[in-house]
């Protein structure tokens, strides 16, 4: 396959320094077509999150306040890949720290950039199998209510705009098409999670 025309950058520098959380650089490049001009880019961390999947397909998601676009809705636990962290171990450490439960294996769904055009901030979306609570959330900042949502809903739930984030709404996709074969019990719908203490 023959490659595009590719941009040229010809020098980046930092105009925002916010890590650990975010930095924004301005970048000089020449376009395909030849032409010099000055870009900027917000370059994030990469992203881990998980899609926990029980066996009525049923996801377990946090329904959360995103006071940044002041909207309420359905997230995937998931959180910030720290230095010299594997993603697996991120996923896994999210899962629990942000609703108190562990699955017995990931497996990658989708590794994705949302927005190239202007940000860089590489997701990377994991299907949780077998759930089972083991704690309750030590998370506190990230504290939400947690509930069980048929992955049958998650074209609607997309209509709606109640999925928060690419990785909650790539993950639901990729969910619902990979179990769709899979034999399944039947679903008692949506659930809020009780959370007792584990034994």
């Amino acid at each position: 396959m023959i490659e595009p025309p590719r941009t040229t950058v010809r020098r980046e520098w930092i105009v925002y320094d916010g890590k650990p959380w975010l930095e924004v650089t301005c970048n000089a490049i020449t376009t395909p077509d030849g032409l010099d001009r000055t870009h900027h880019a917000i370059r994030l961390n990469t992203v881990a999150t998980v899609i926990a999947v029980d066996e009525h397909r049923r996801a377990l998601l946090m329904r959360r306040h995103r006071w940044i676009v002041d909207t309420i809705g359905l997230e995937s636990p998931g959180g910030i890949v720290d230095p010299g962290e594997d993603p697996l171990t991120c996923a896994r450490r999210e899962l629990l720290e942000e609703t108190g439960f562990e699955v017995d294996r990931l497996t990658l769904v989708a590794d994705l950039e949302p927005m190239p055009g202007l940000v860089q901030s590489r997701h990377l979306v994991y299907l949780g199998h077998g759930p089972c609570q083991v704690a309750t959330p030590s998370d506190a900042e990230e504290a939400a209510q947690l509930l069980w949502m048929p992955l049958a809903e998650t074209t609607d739930l997309l209509a709606k705009g109640m999925l928060l984030g690419t990785g909650t709404a790539v993950g639901m996709l990729a969910a619902a098409a990979l179990v769709a074969g899979e034999p399944a019990k039947q679903s008692p719908g949506q659930q809020f999670v009780t959370l007792a203490e584990p034994d």
